[in-house]
């Protein structure tokens, strides 16, 4: 877990349809106004993090917050009206394919790797997970392997288990508390929205981040007790009060039963969805 960098796109919205405000009795209800309720404006984000961790080199402390960027583009204006002139830079969404994918890896993501990752040029191993959506590239990506070759990251690319959200951190918790973070504050344009994005992520402390990975570790864990399913329940551990106890422990312990499943499981294959208690473990 402590060189796996999680990467994974969302959409964030300017507003929502329905919101609840608390206002006091002569406090007036803030007004939204959209073209309509079925494209209400959004921008899509790509953001990468990691564990949070000492650096033992160094002694820095490193956040887990390698980054976040939006597929944004500006350009200038056709014609006047009455909110700005011709040639102003208006924002616009840009397509989320294979190719700008990629260019947002290469140019964005890798060289953030290479800045605040600790030791990245160490030669340490670097896996970069991602899910499986159409647009993502394949782990053997010519123009991405030449990019980490360059940067000089020991950089792997791989996918994370198919239809199973709750095995990449960011769609299992950060995205959400990122998300209730944004809707704090109110944007008008898409480039405030993003500062709004983006001041939620540099915002989220470093012990959320953390508790977003043990959660993590435990839908592994509950995953392969399941025997490769998804039907599995969410653990609480109370993380909060063990944080406060100074008790969080920094991994999930395996049971032997669920050790001795993942064994046989690399050693000889065997079938999906075999749960770890059957007579053969």
């Amino acid at each position: 877990m402590e060189d796996v960098i999680h990467v994974d796109e969302k959409l964030f919205y300017m507003t929502t349809v329905k919101r609840r405000n608390v206002l006091l009795p002569d406090e007036a209800v803030p007004t939204r106004r959209v073209r309509s309720k079925r494209h209400i404006p959004k921008v899509m984000v790509l953001a990468a993090v990691a564990r949070p961790r000492t650096d033992p080199r160094t002694g820095a402390f490193f956040d887990g917050k390698i980054g976040l960027w939006a597929f944004l583009t500006h350009e200038p204006a056709q014609r006047s009206s009455r909110n700005r002139p011709a040639g102003t830079l208006v924002p616009n969404e840009q397509s989320v394919n294979k190719s700008t994918y990629r260019e947002m890896l290469v140019e964005r993501v890798l060289p953030a790797i290479r800045t605040k990752w600790p030791g990245a040029t160490s030669g340490e191993r670097i896996v970069i997970q991602q899910d499986n959506a159409p647009p993502h590239i394949s782990s053997d990506d010519a123009a991405l392997r030449a990019a980490v070759t360059a940067s000089g990251c020991n950089g792997d690319l791989r996918f994370q288990p198919p239809n199973s959200p709750d095995l990449n951190v960011l769609d299992l918790a950060i995205f959400n508390a990122i998300q209730a973070r944004q809707q704090l504050d109110t944007a008008s344009t898409l480039d405030e929205l993003v500062a709004n994005v983006m001041r939620a992520y540099e915002e989220l402390p470093a012990s959320t981040l953390n508790a977003a990975i043990l959660t993590l570790q435990c839908s592994m864990y509950s995953c392969v007790a399941a025997g490769g399913n998804n039907d599995f329940k969410p653990r609480h551990m109370a993380k909060a009060k063990m944080e406060r106890e100074g008790q969080l422990p920094r991994r999930i312990q395996c049971s032997p039963a669920t050790a001795s499943f993942v064994r046989n499981q690399a050693r000889f294959g065997g079938s999906h969805h075999v749960k770890p208690n059957e007579s053969y473990i």
